[in-house]
């Protein structure tokens, strides 16, 4: 089975994620690892090999992160849903773990997932990178 995934759209109307990855600095091998990994958990959804979805993270009911070694630490959060639990995930905010520390708290991805379940139209088809 397929999972269809979104990325969620900020209040400029703009994708977090694709501007995440252009903002990062990511390398083409980061590039690659993240396509990868995406498209892994568009084919297995939760049923990922060990180790490359953590979650809940921080306490956050909702919020998981794809785990990414490349060069830099990736760390893309996400939930499952919001509105088909079963078969979709929709990403929610683009992170990058240094010295065990993300760059971004899983409160940002919450707060994003809240603003998604009021706001239907704020997320989009996910691209690739």
């Amino acid at each position: 089975m397929a999972f269809d995934l979104y990325d969620f759209i900020d209040n400029r109307g703009e994708n977090v994620l694709s501007g995440w990855v252009q903002g990062a600095g990511l390398t083409g091998r980061d590039r690659g690892a993240l396509n990868q990994k995406i498209d892994m958990l568009q084919m297995h959804g939760s049923d990922l090999p060990p180790k490359l979805l953590a979650g809940p993270i921080n306490k956050q009911r909702h919020v998981y992160k794809l785990i990414i070694h490349a060069d830099k630490m990736l760390r893309p959060m996400l939930c499952k849903g919001p509105f088909d639990m079963g078969a979709e995930f929709t990403f929610l905010l683009g992170a990058i773990e240094r010295n065990f520390k993300l760059d971004h708290d899983p409160s940002e991805a919450t707060a994003n997932r809240e603003i998604l379940l009021s706001e239907r139209k704020r997320r989009t088809p996910h691209e690739r990178f």
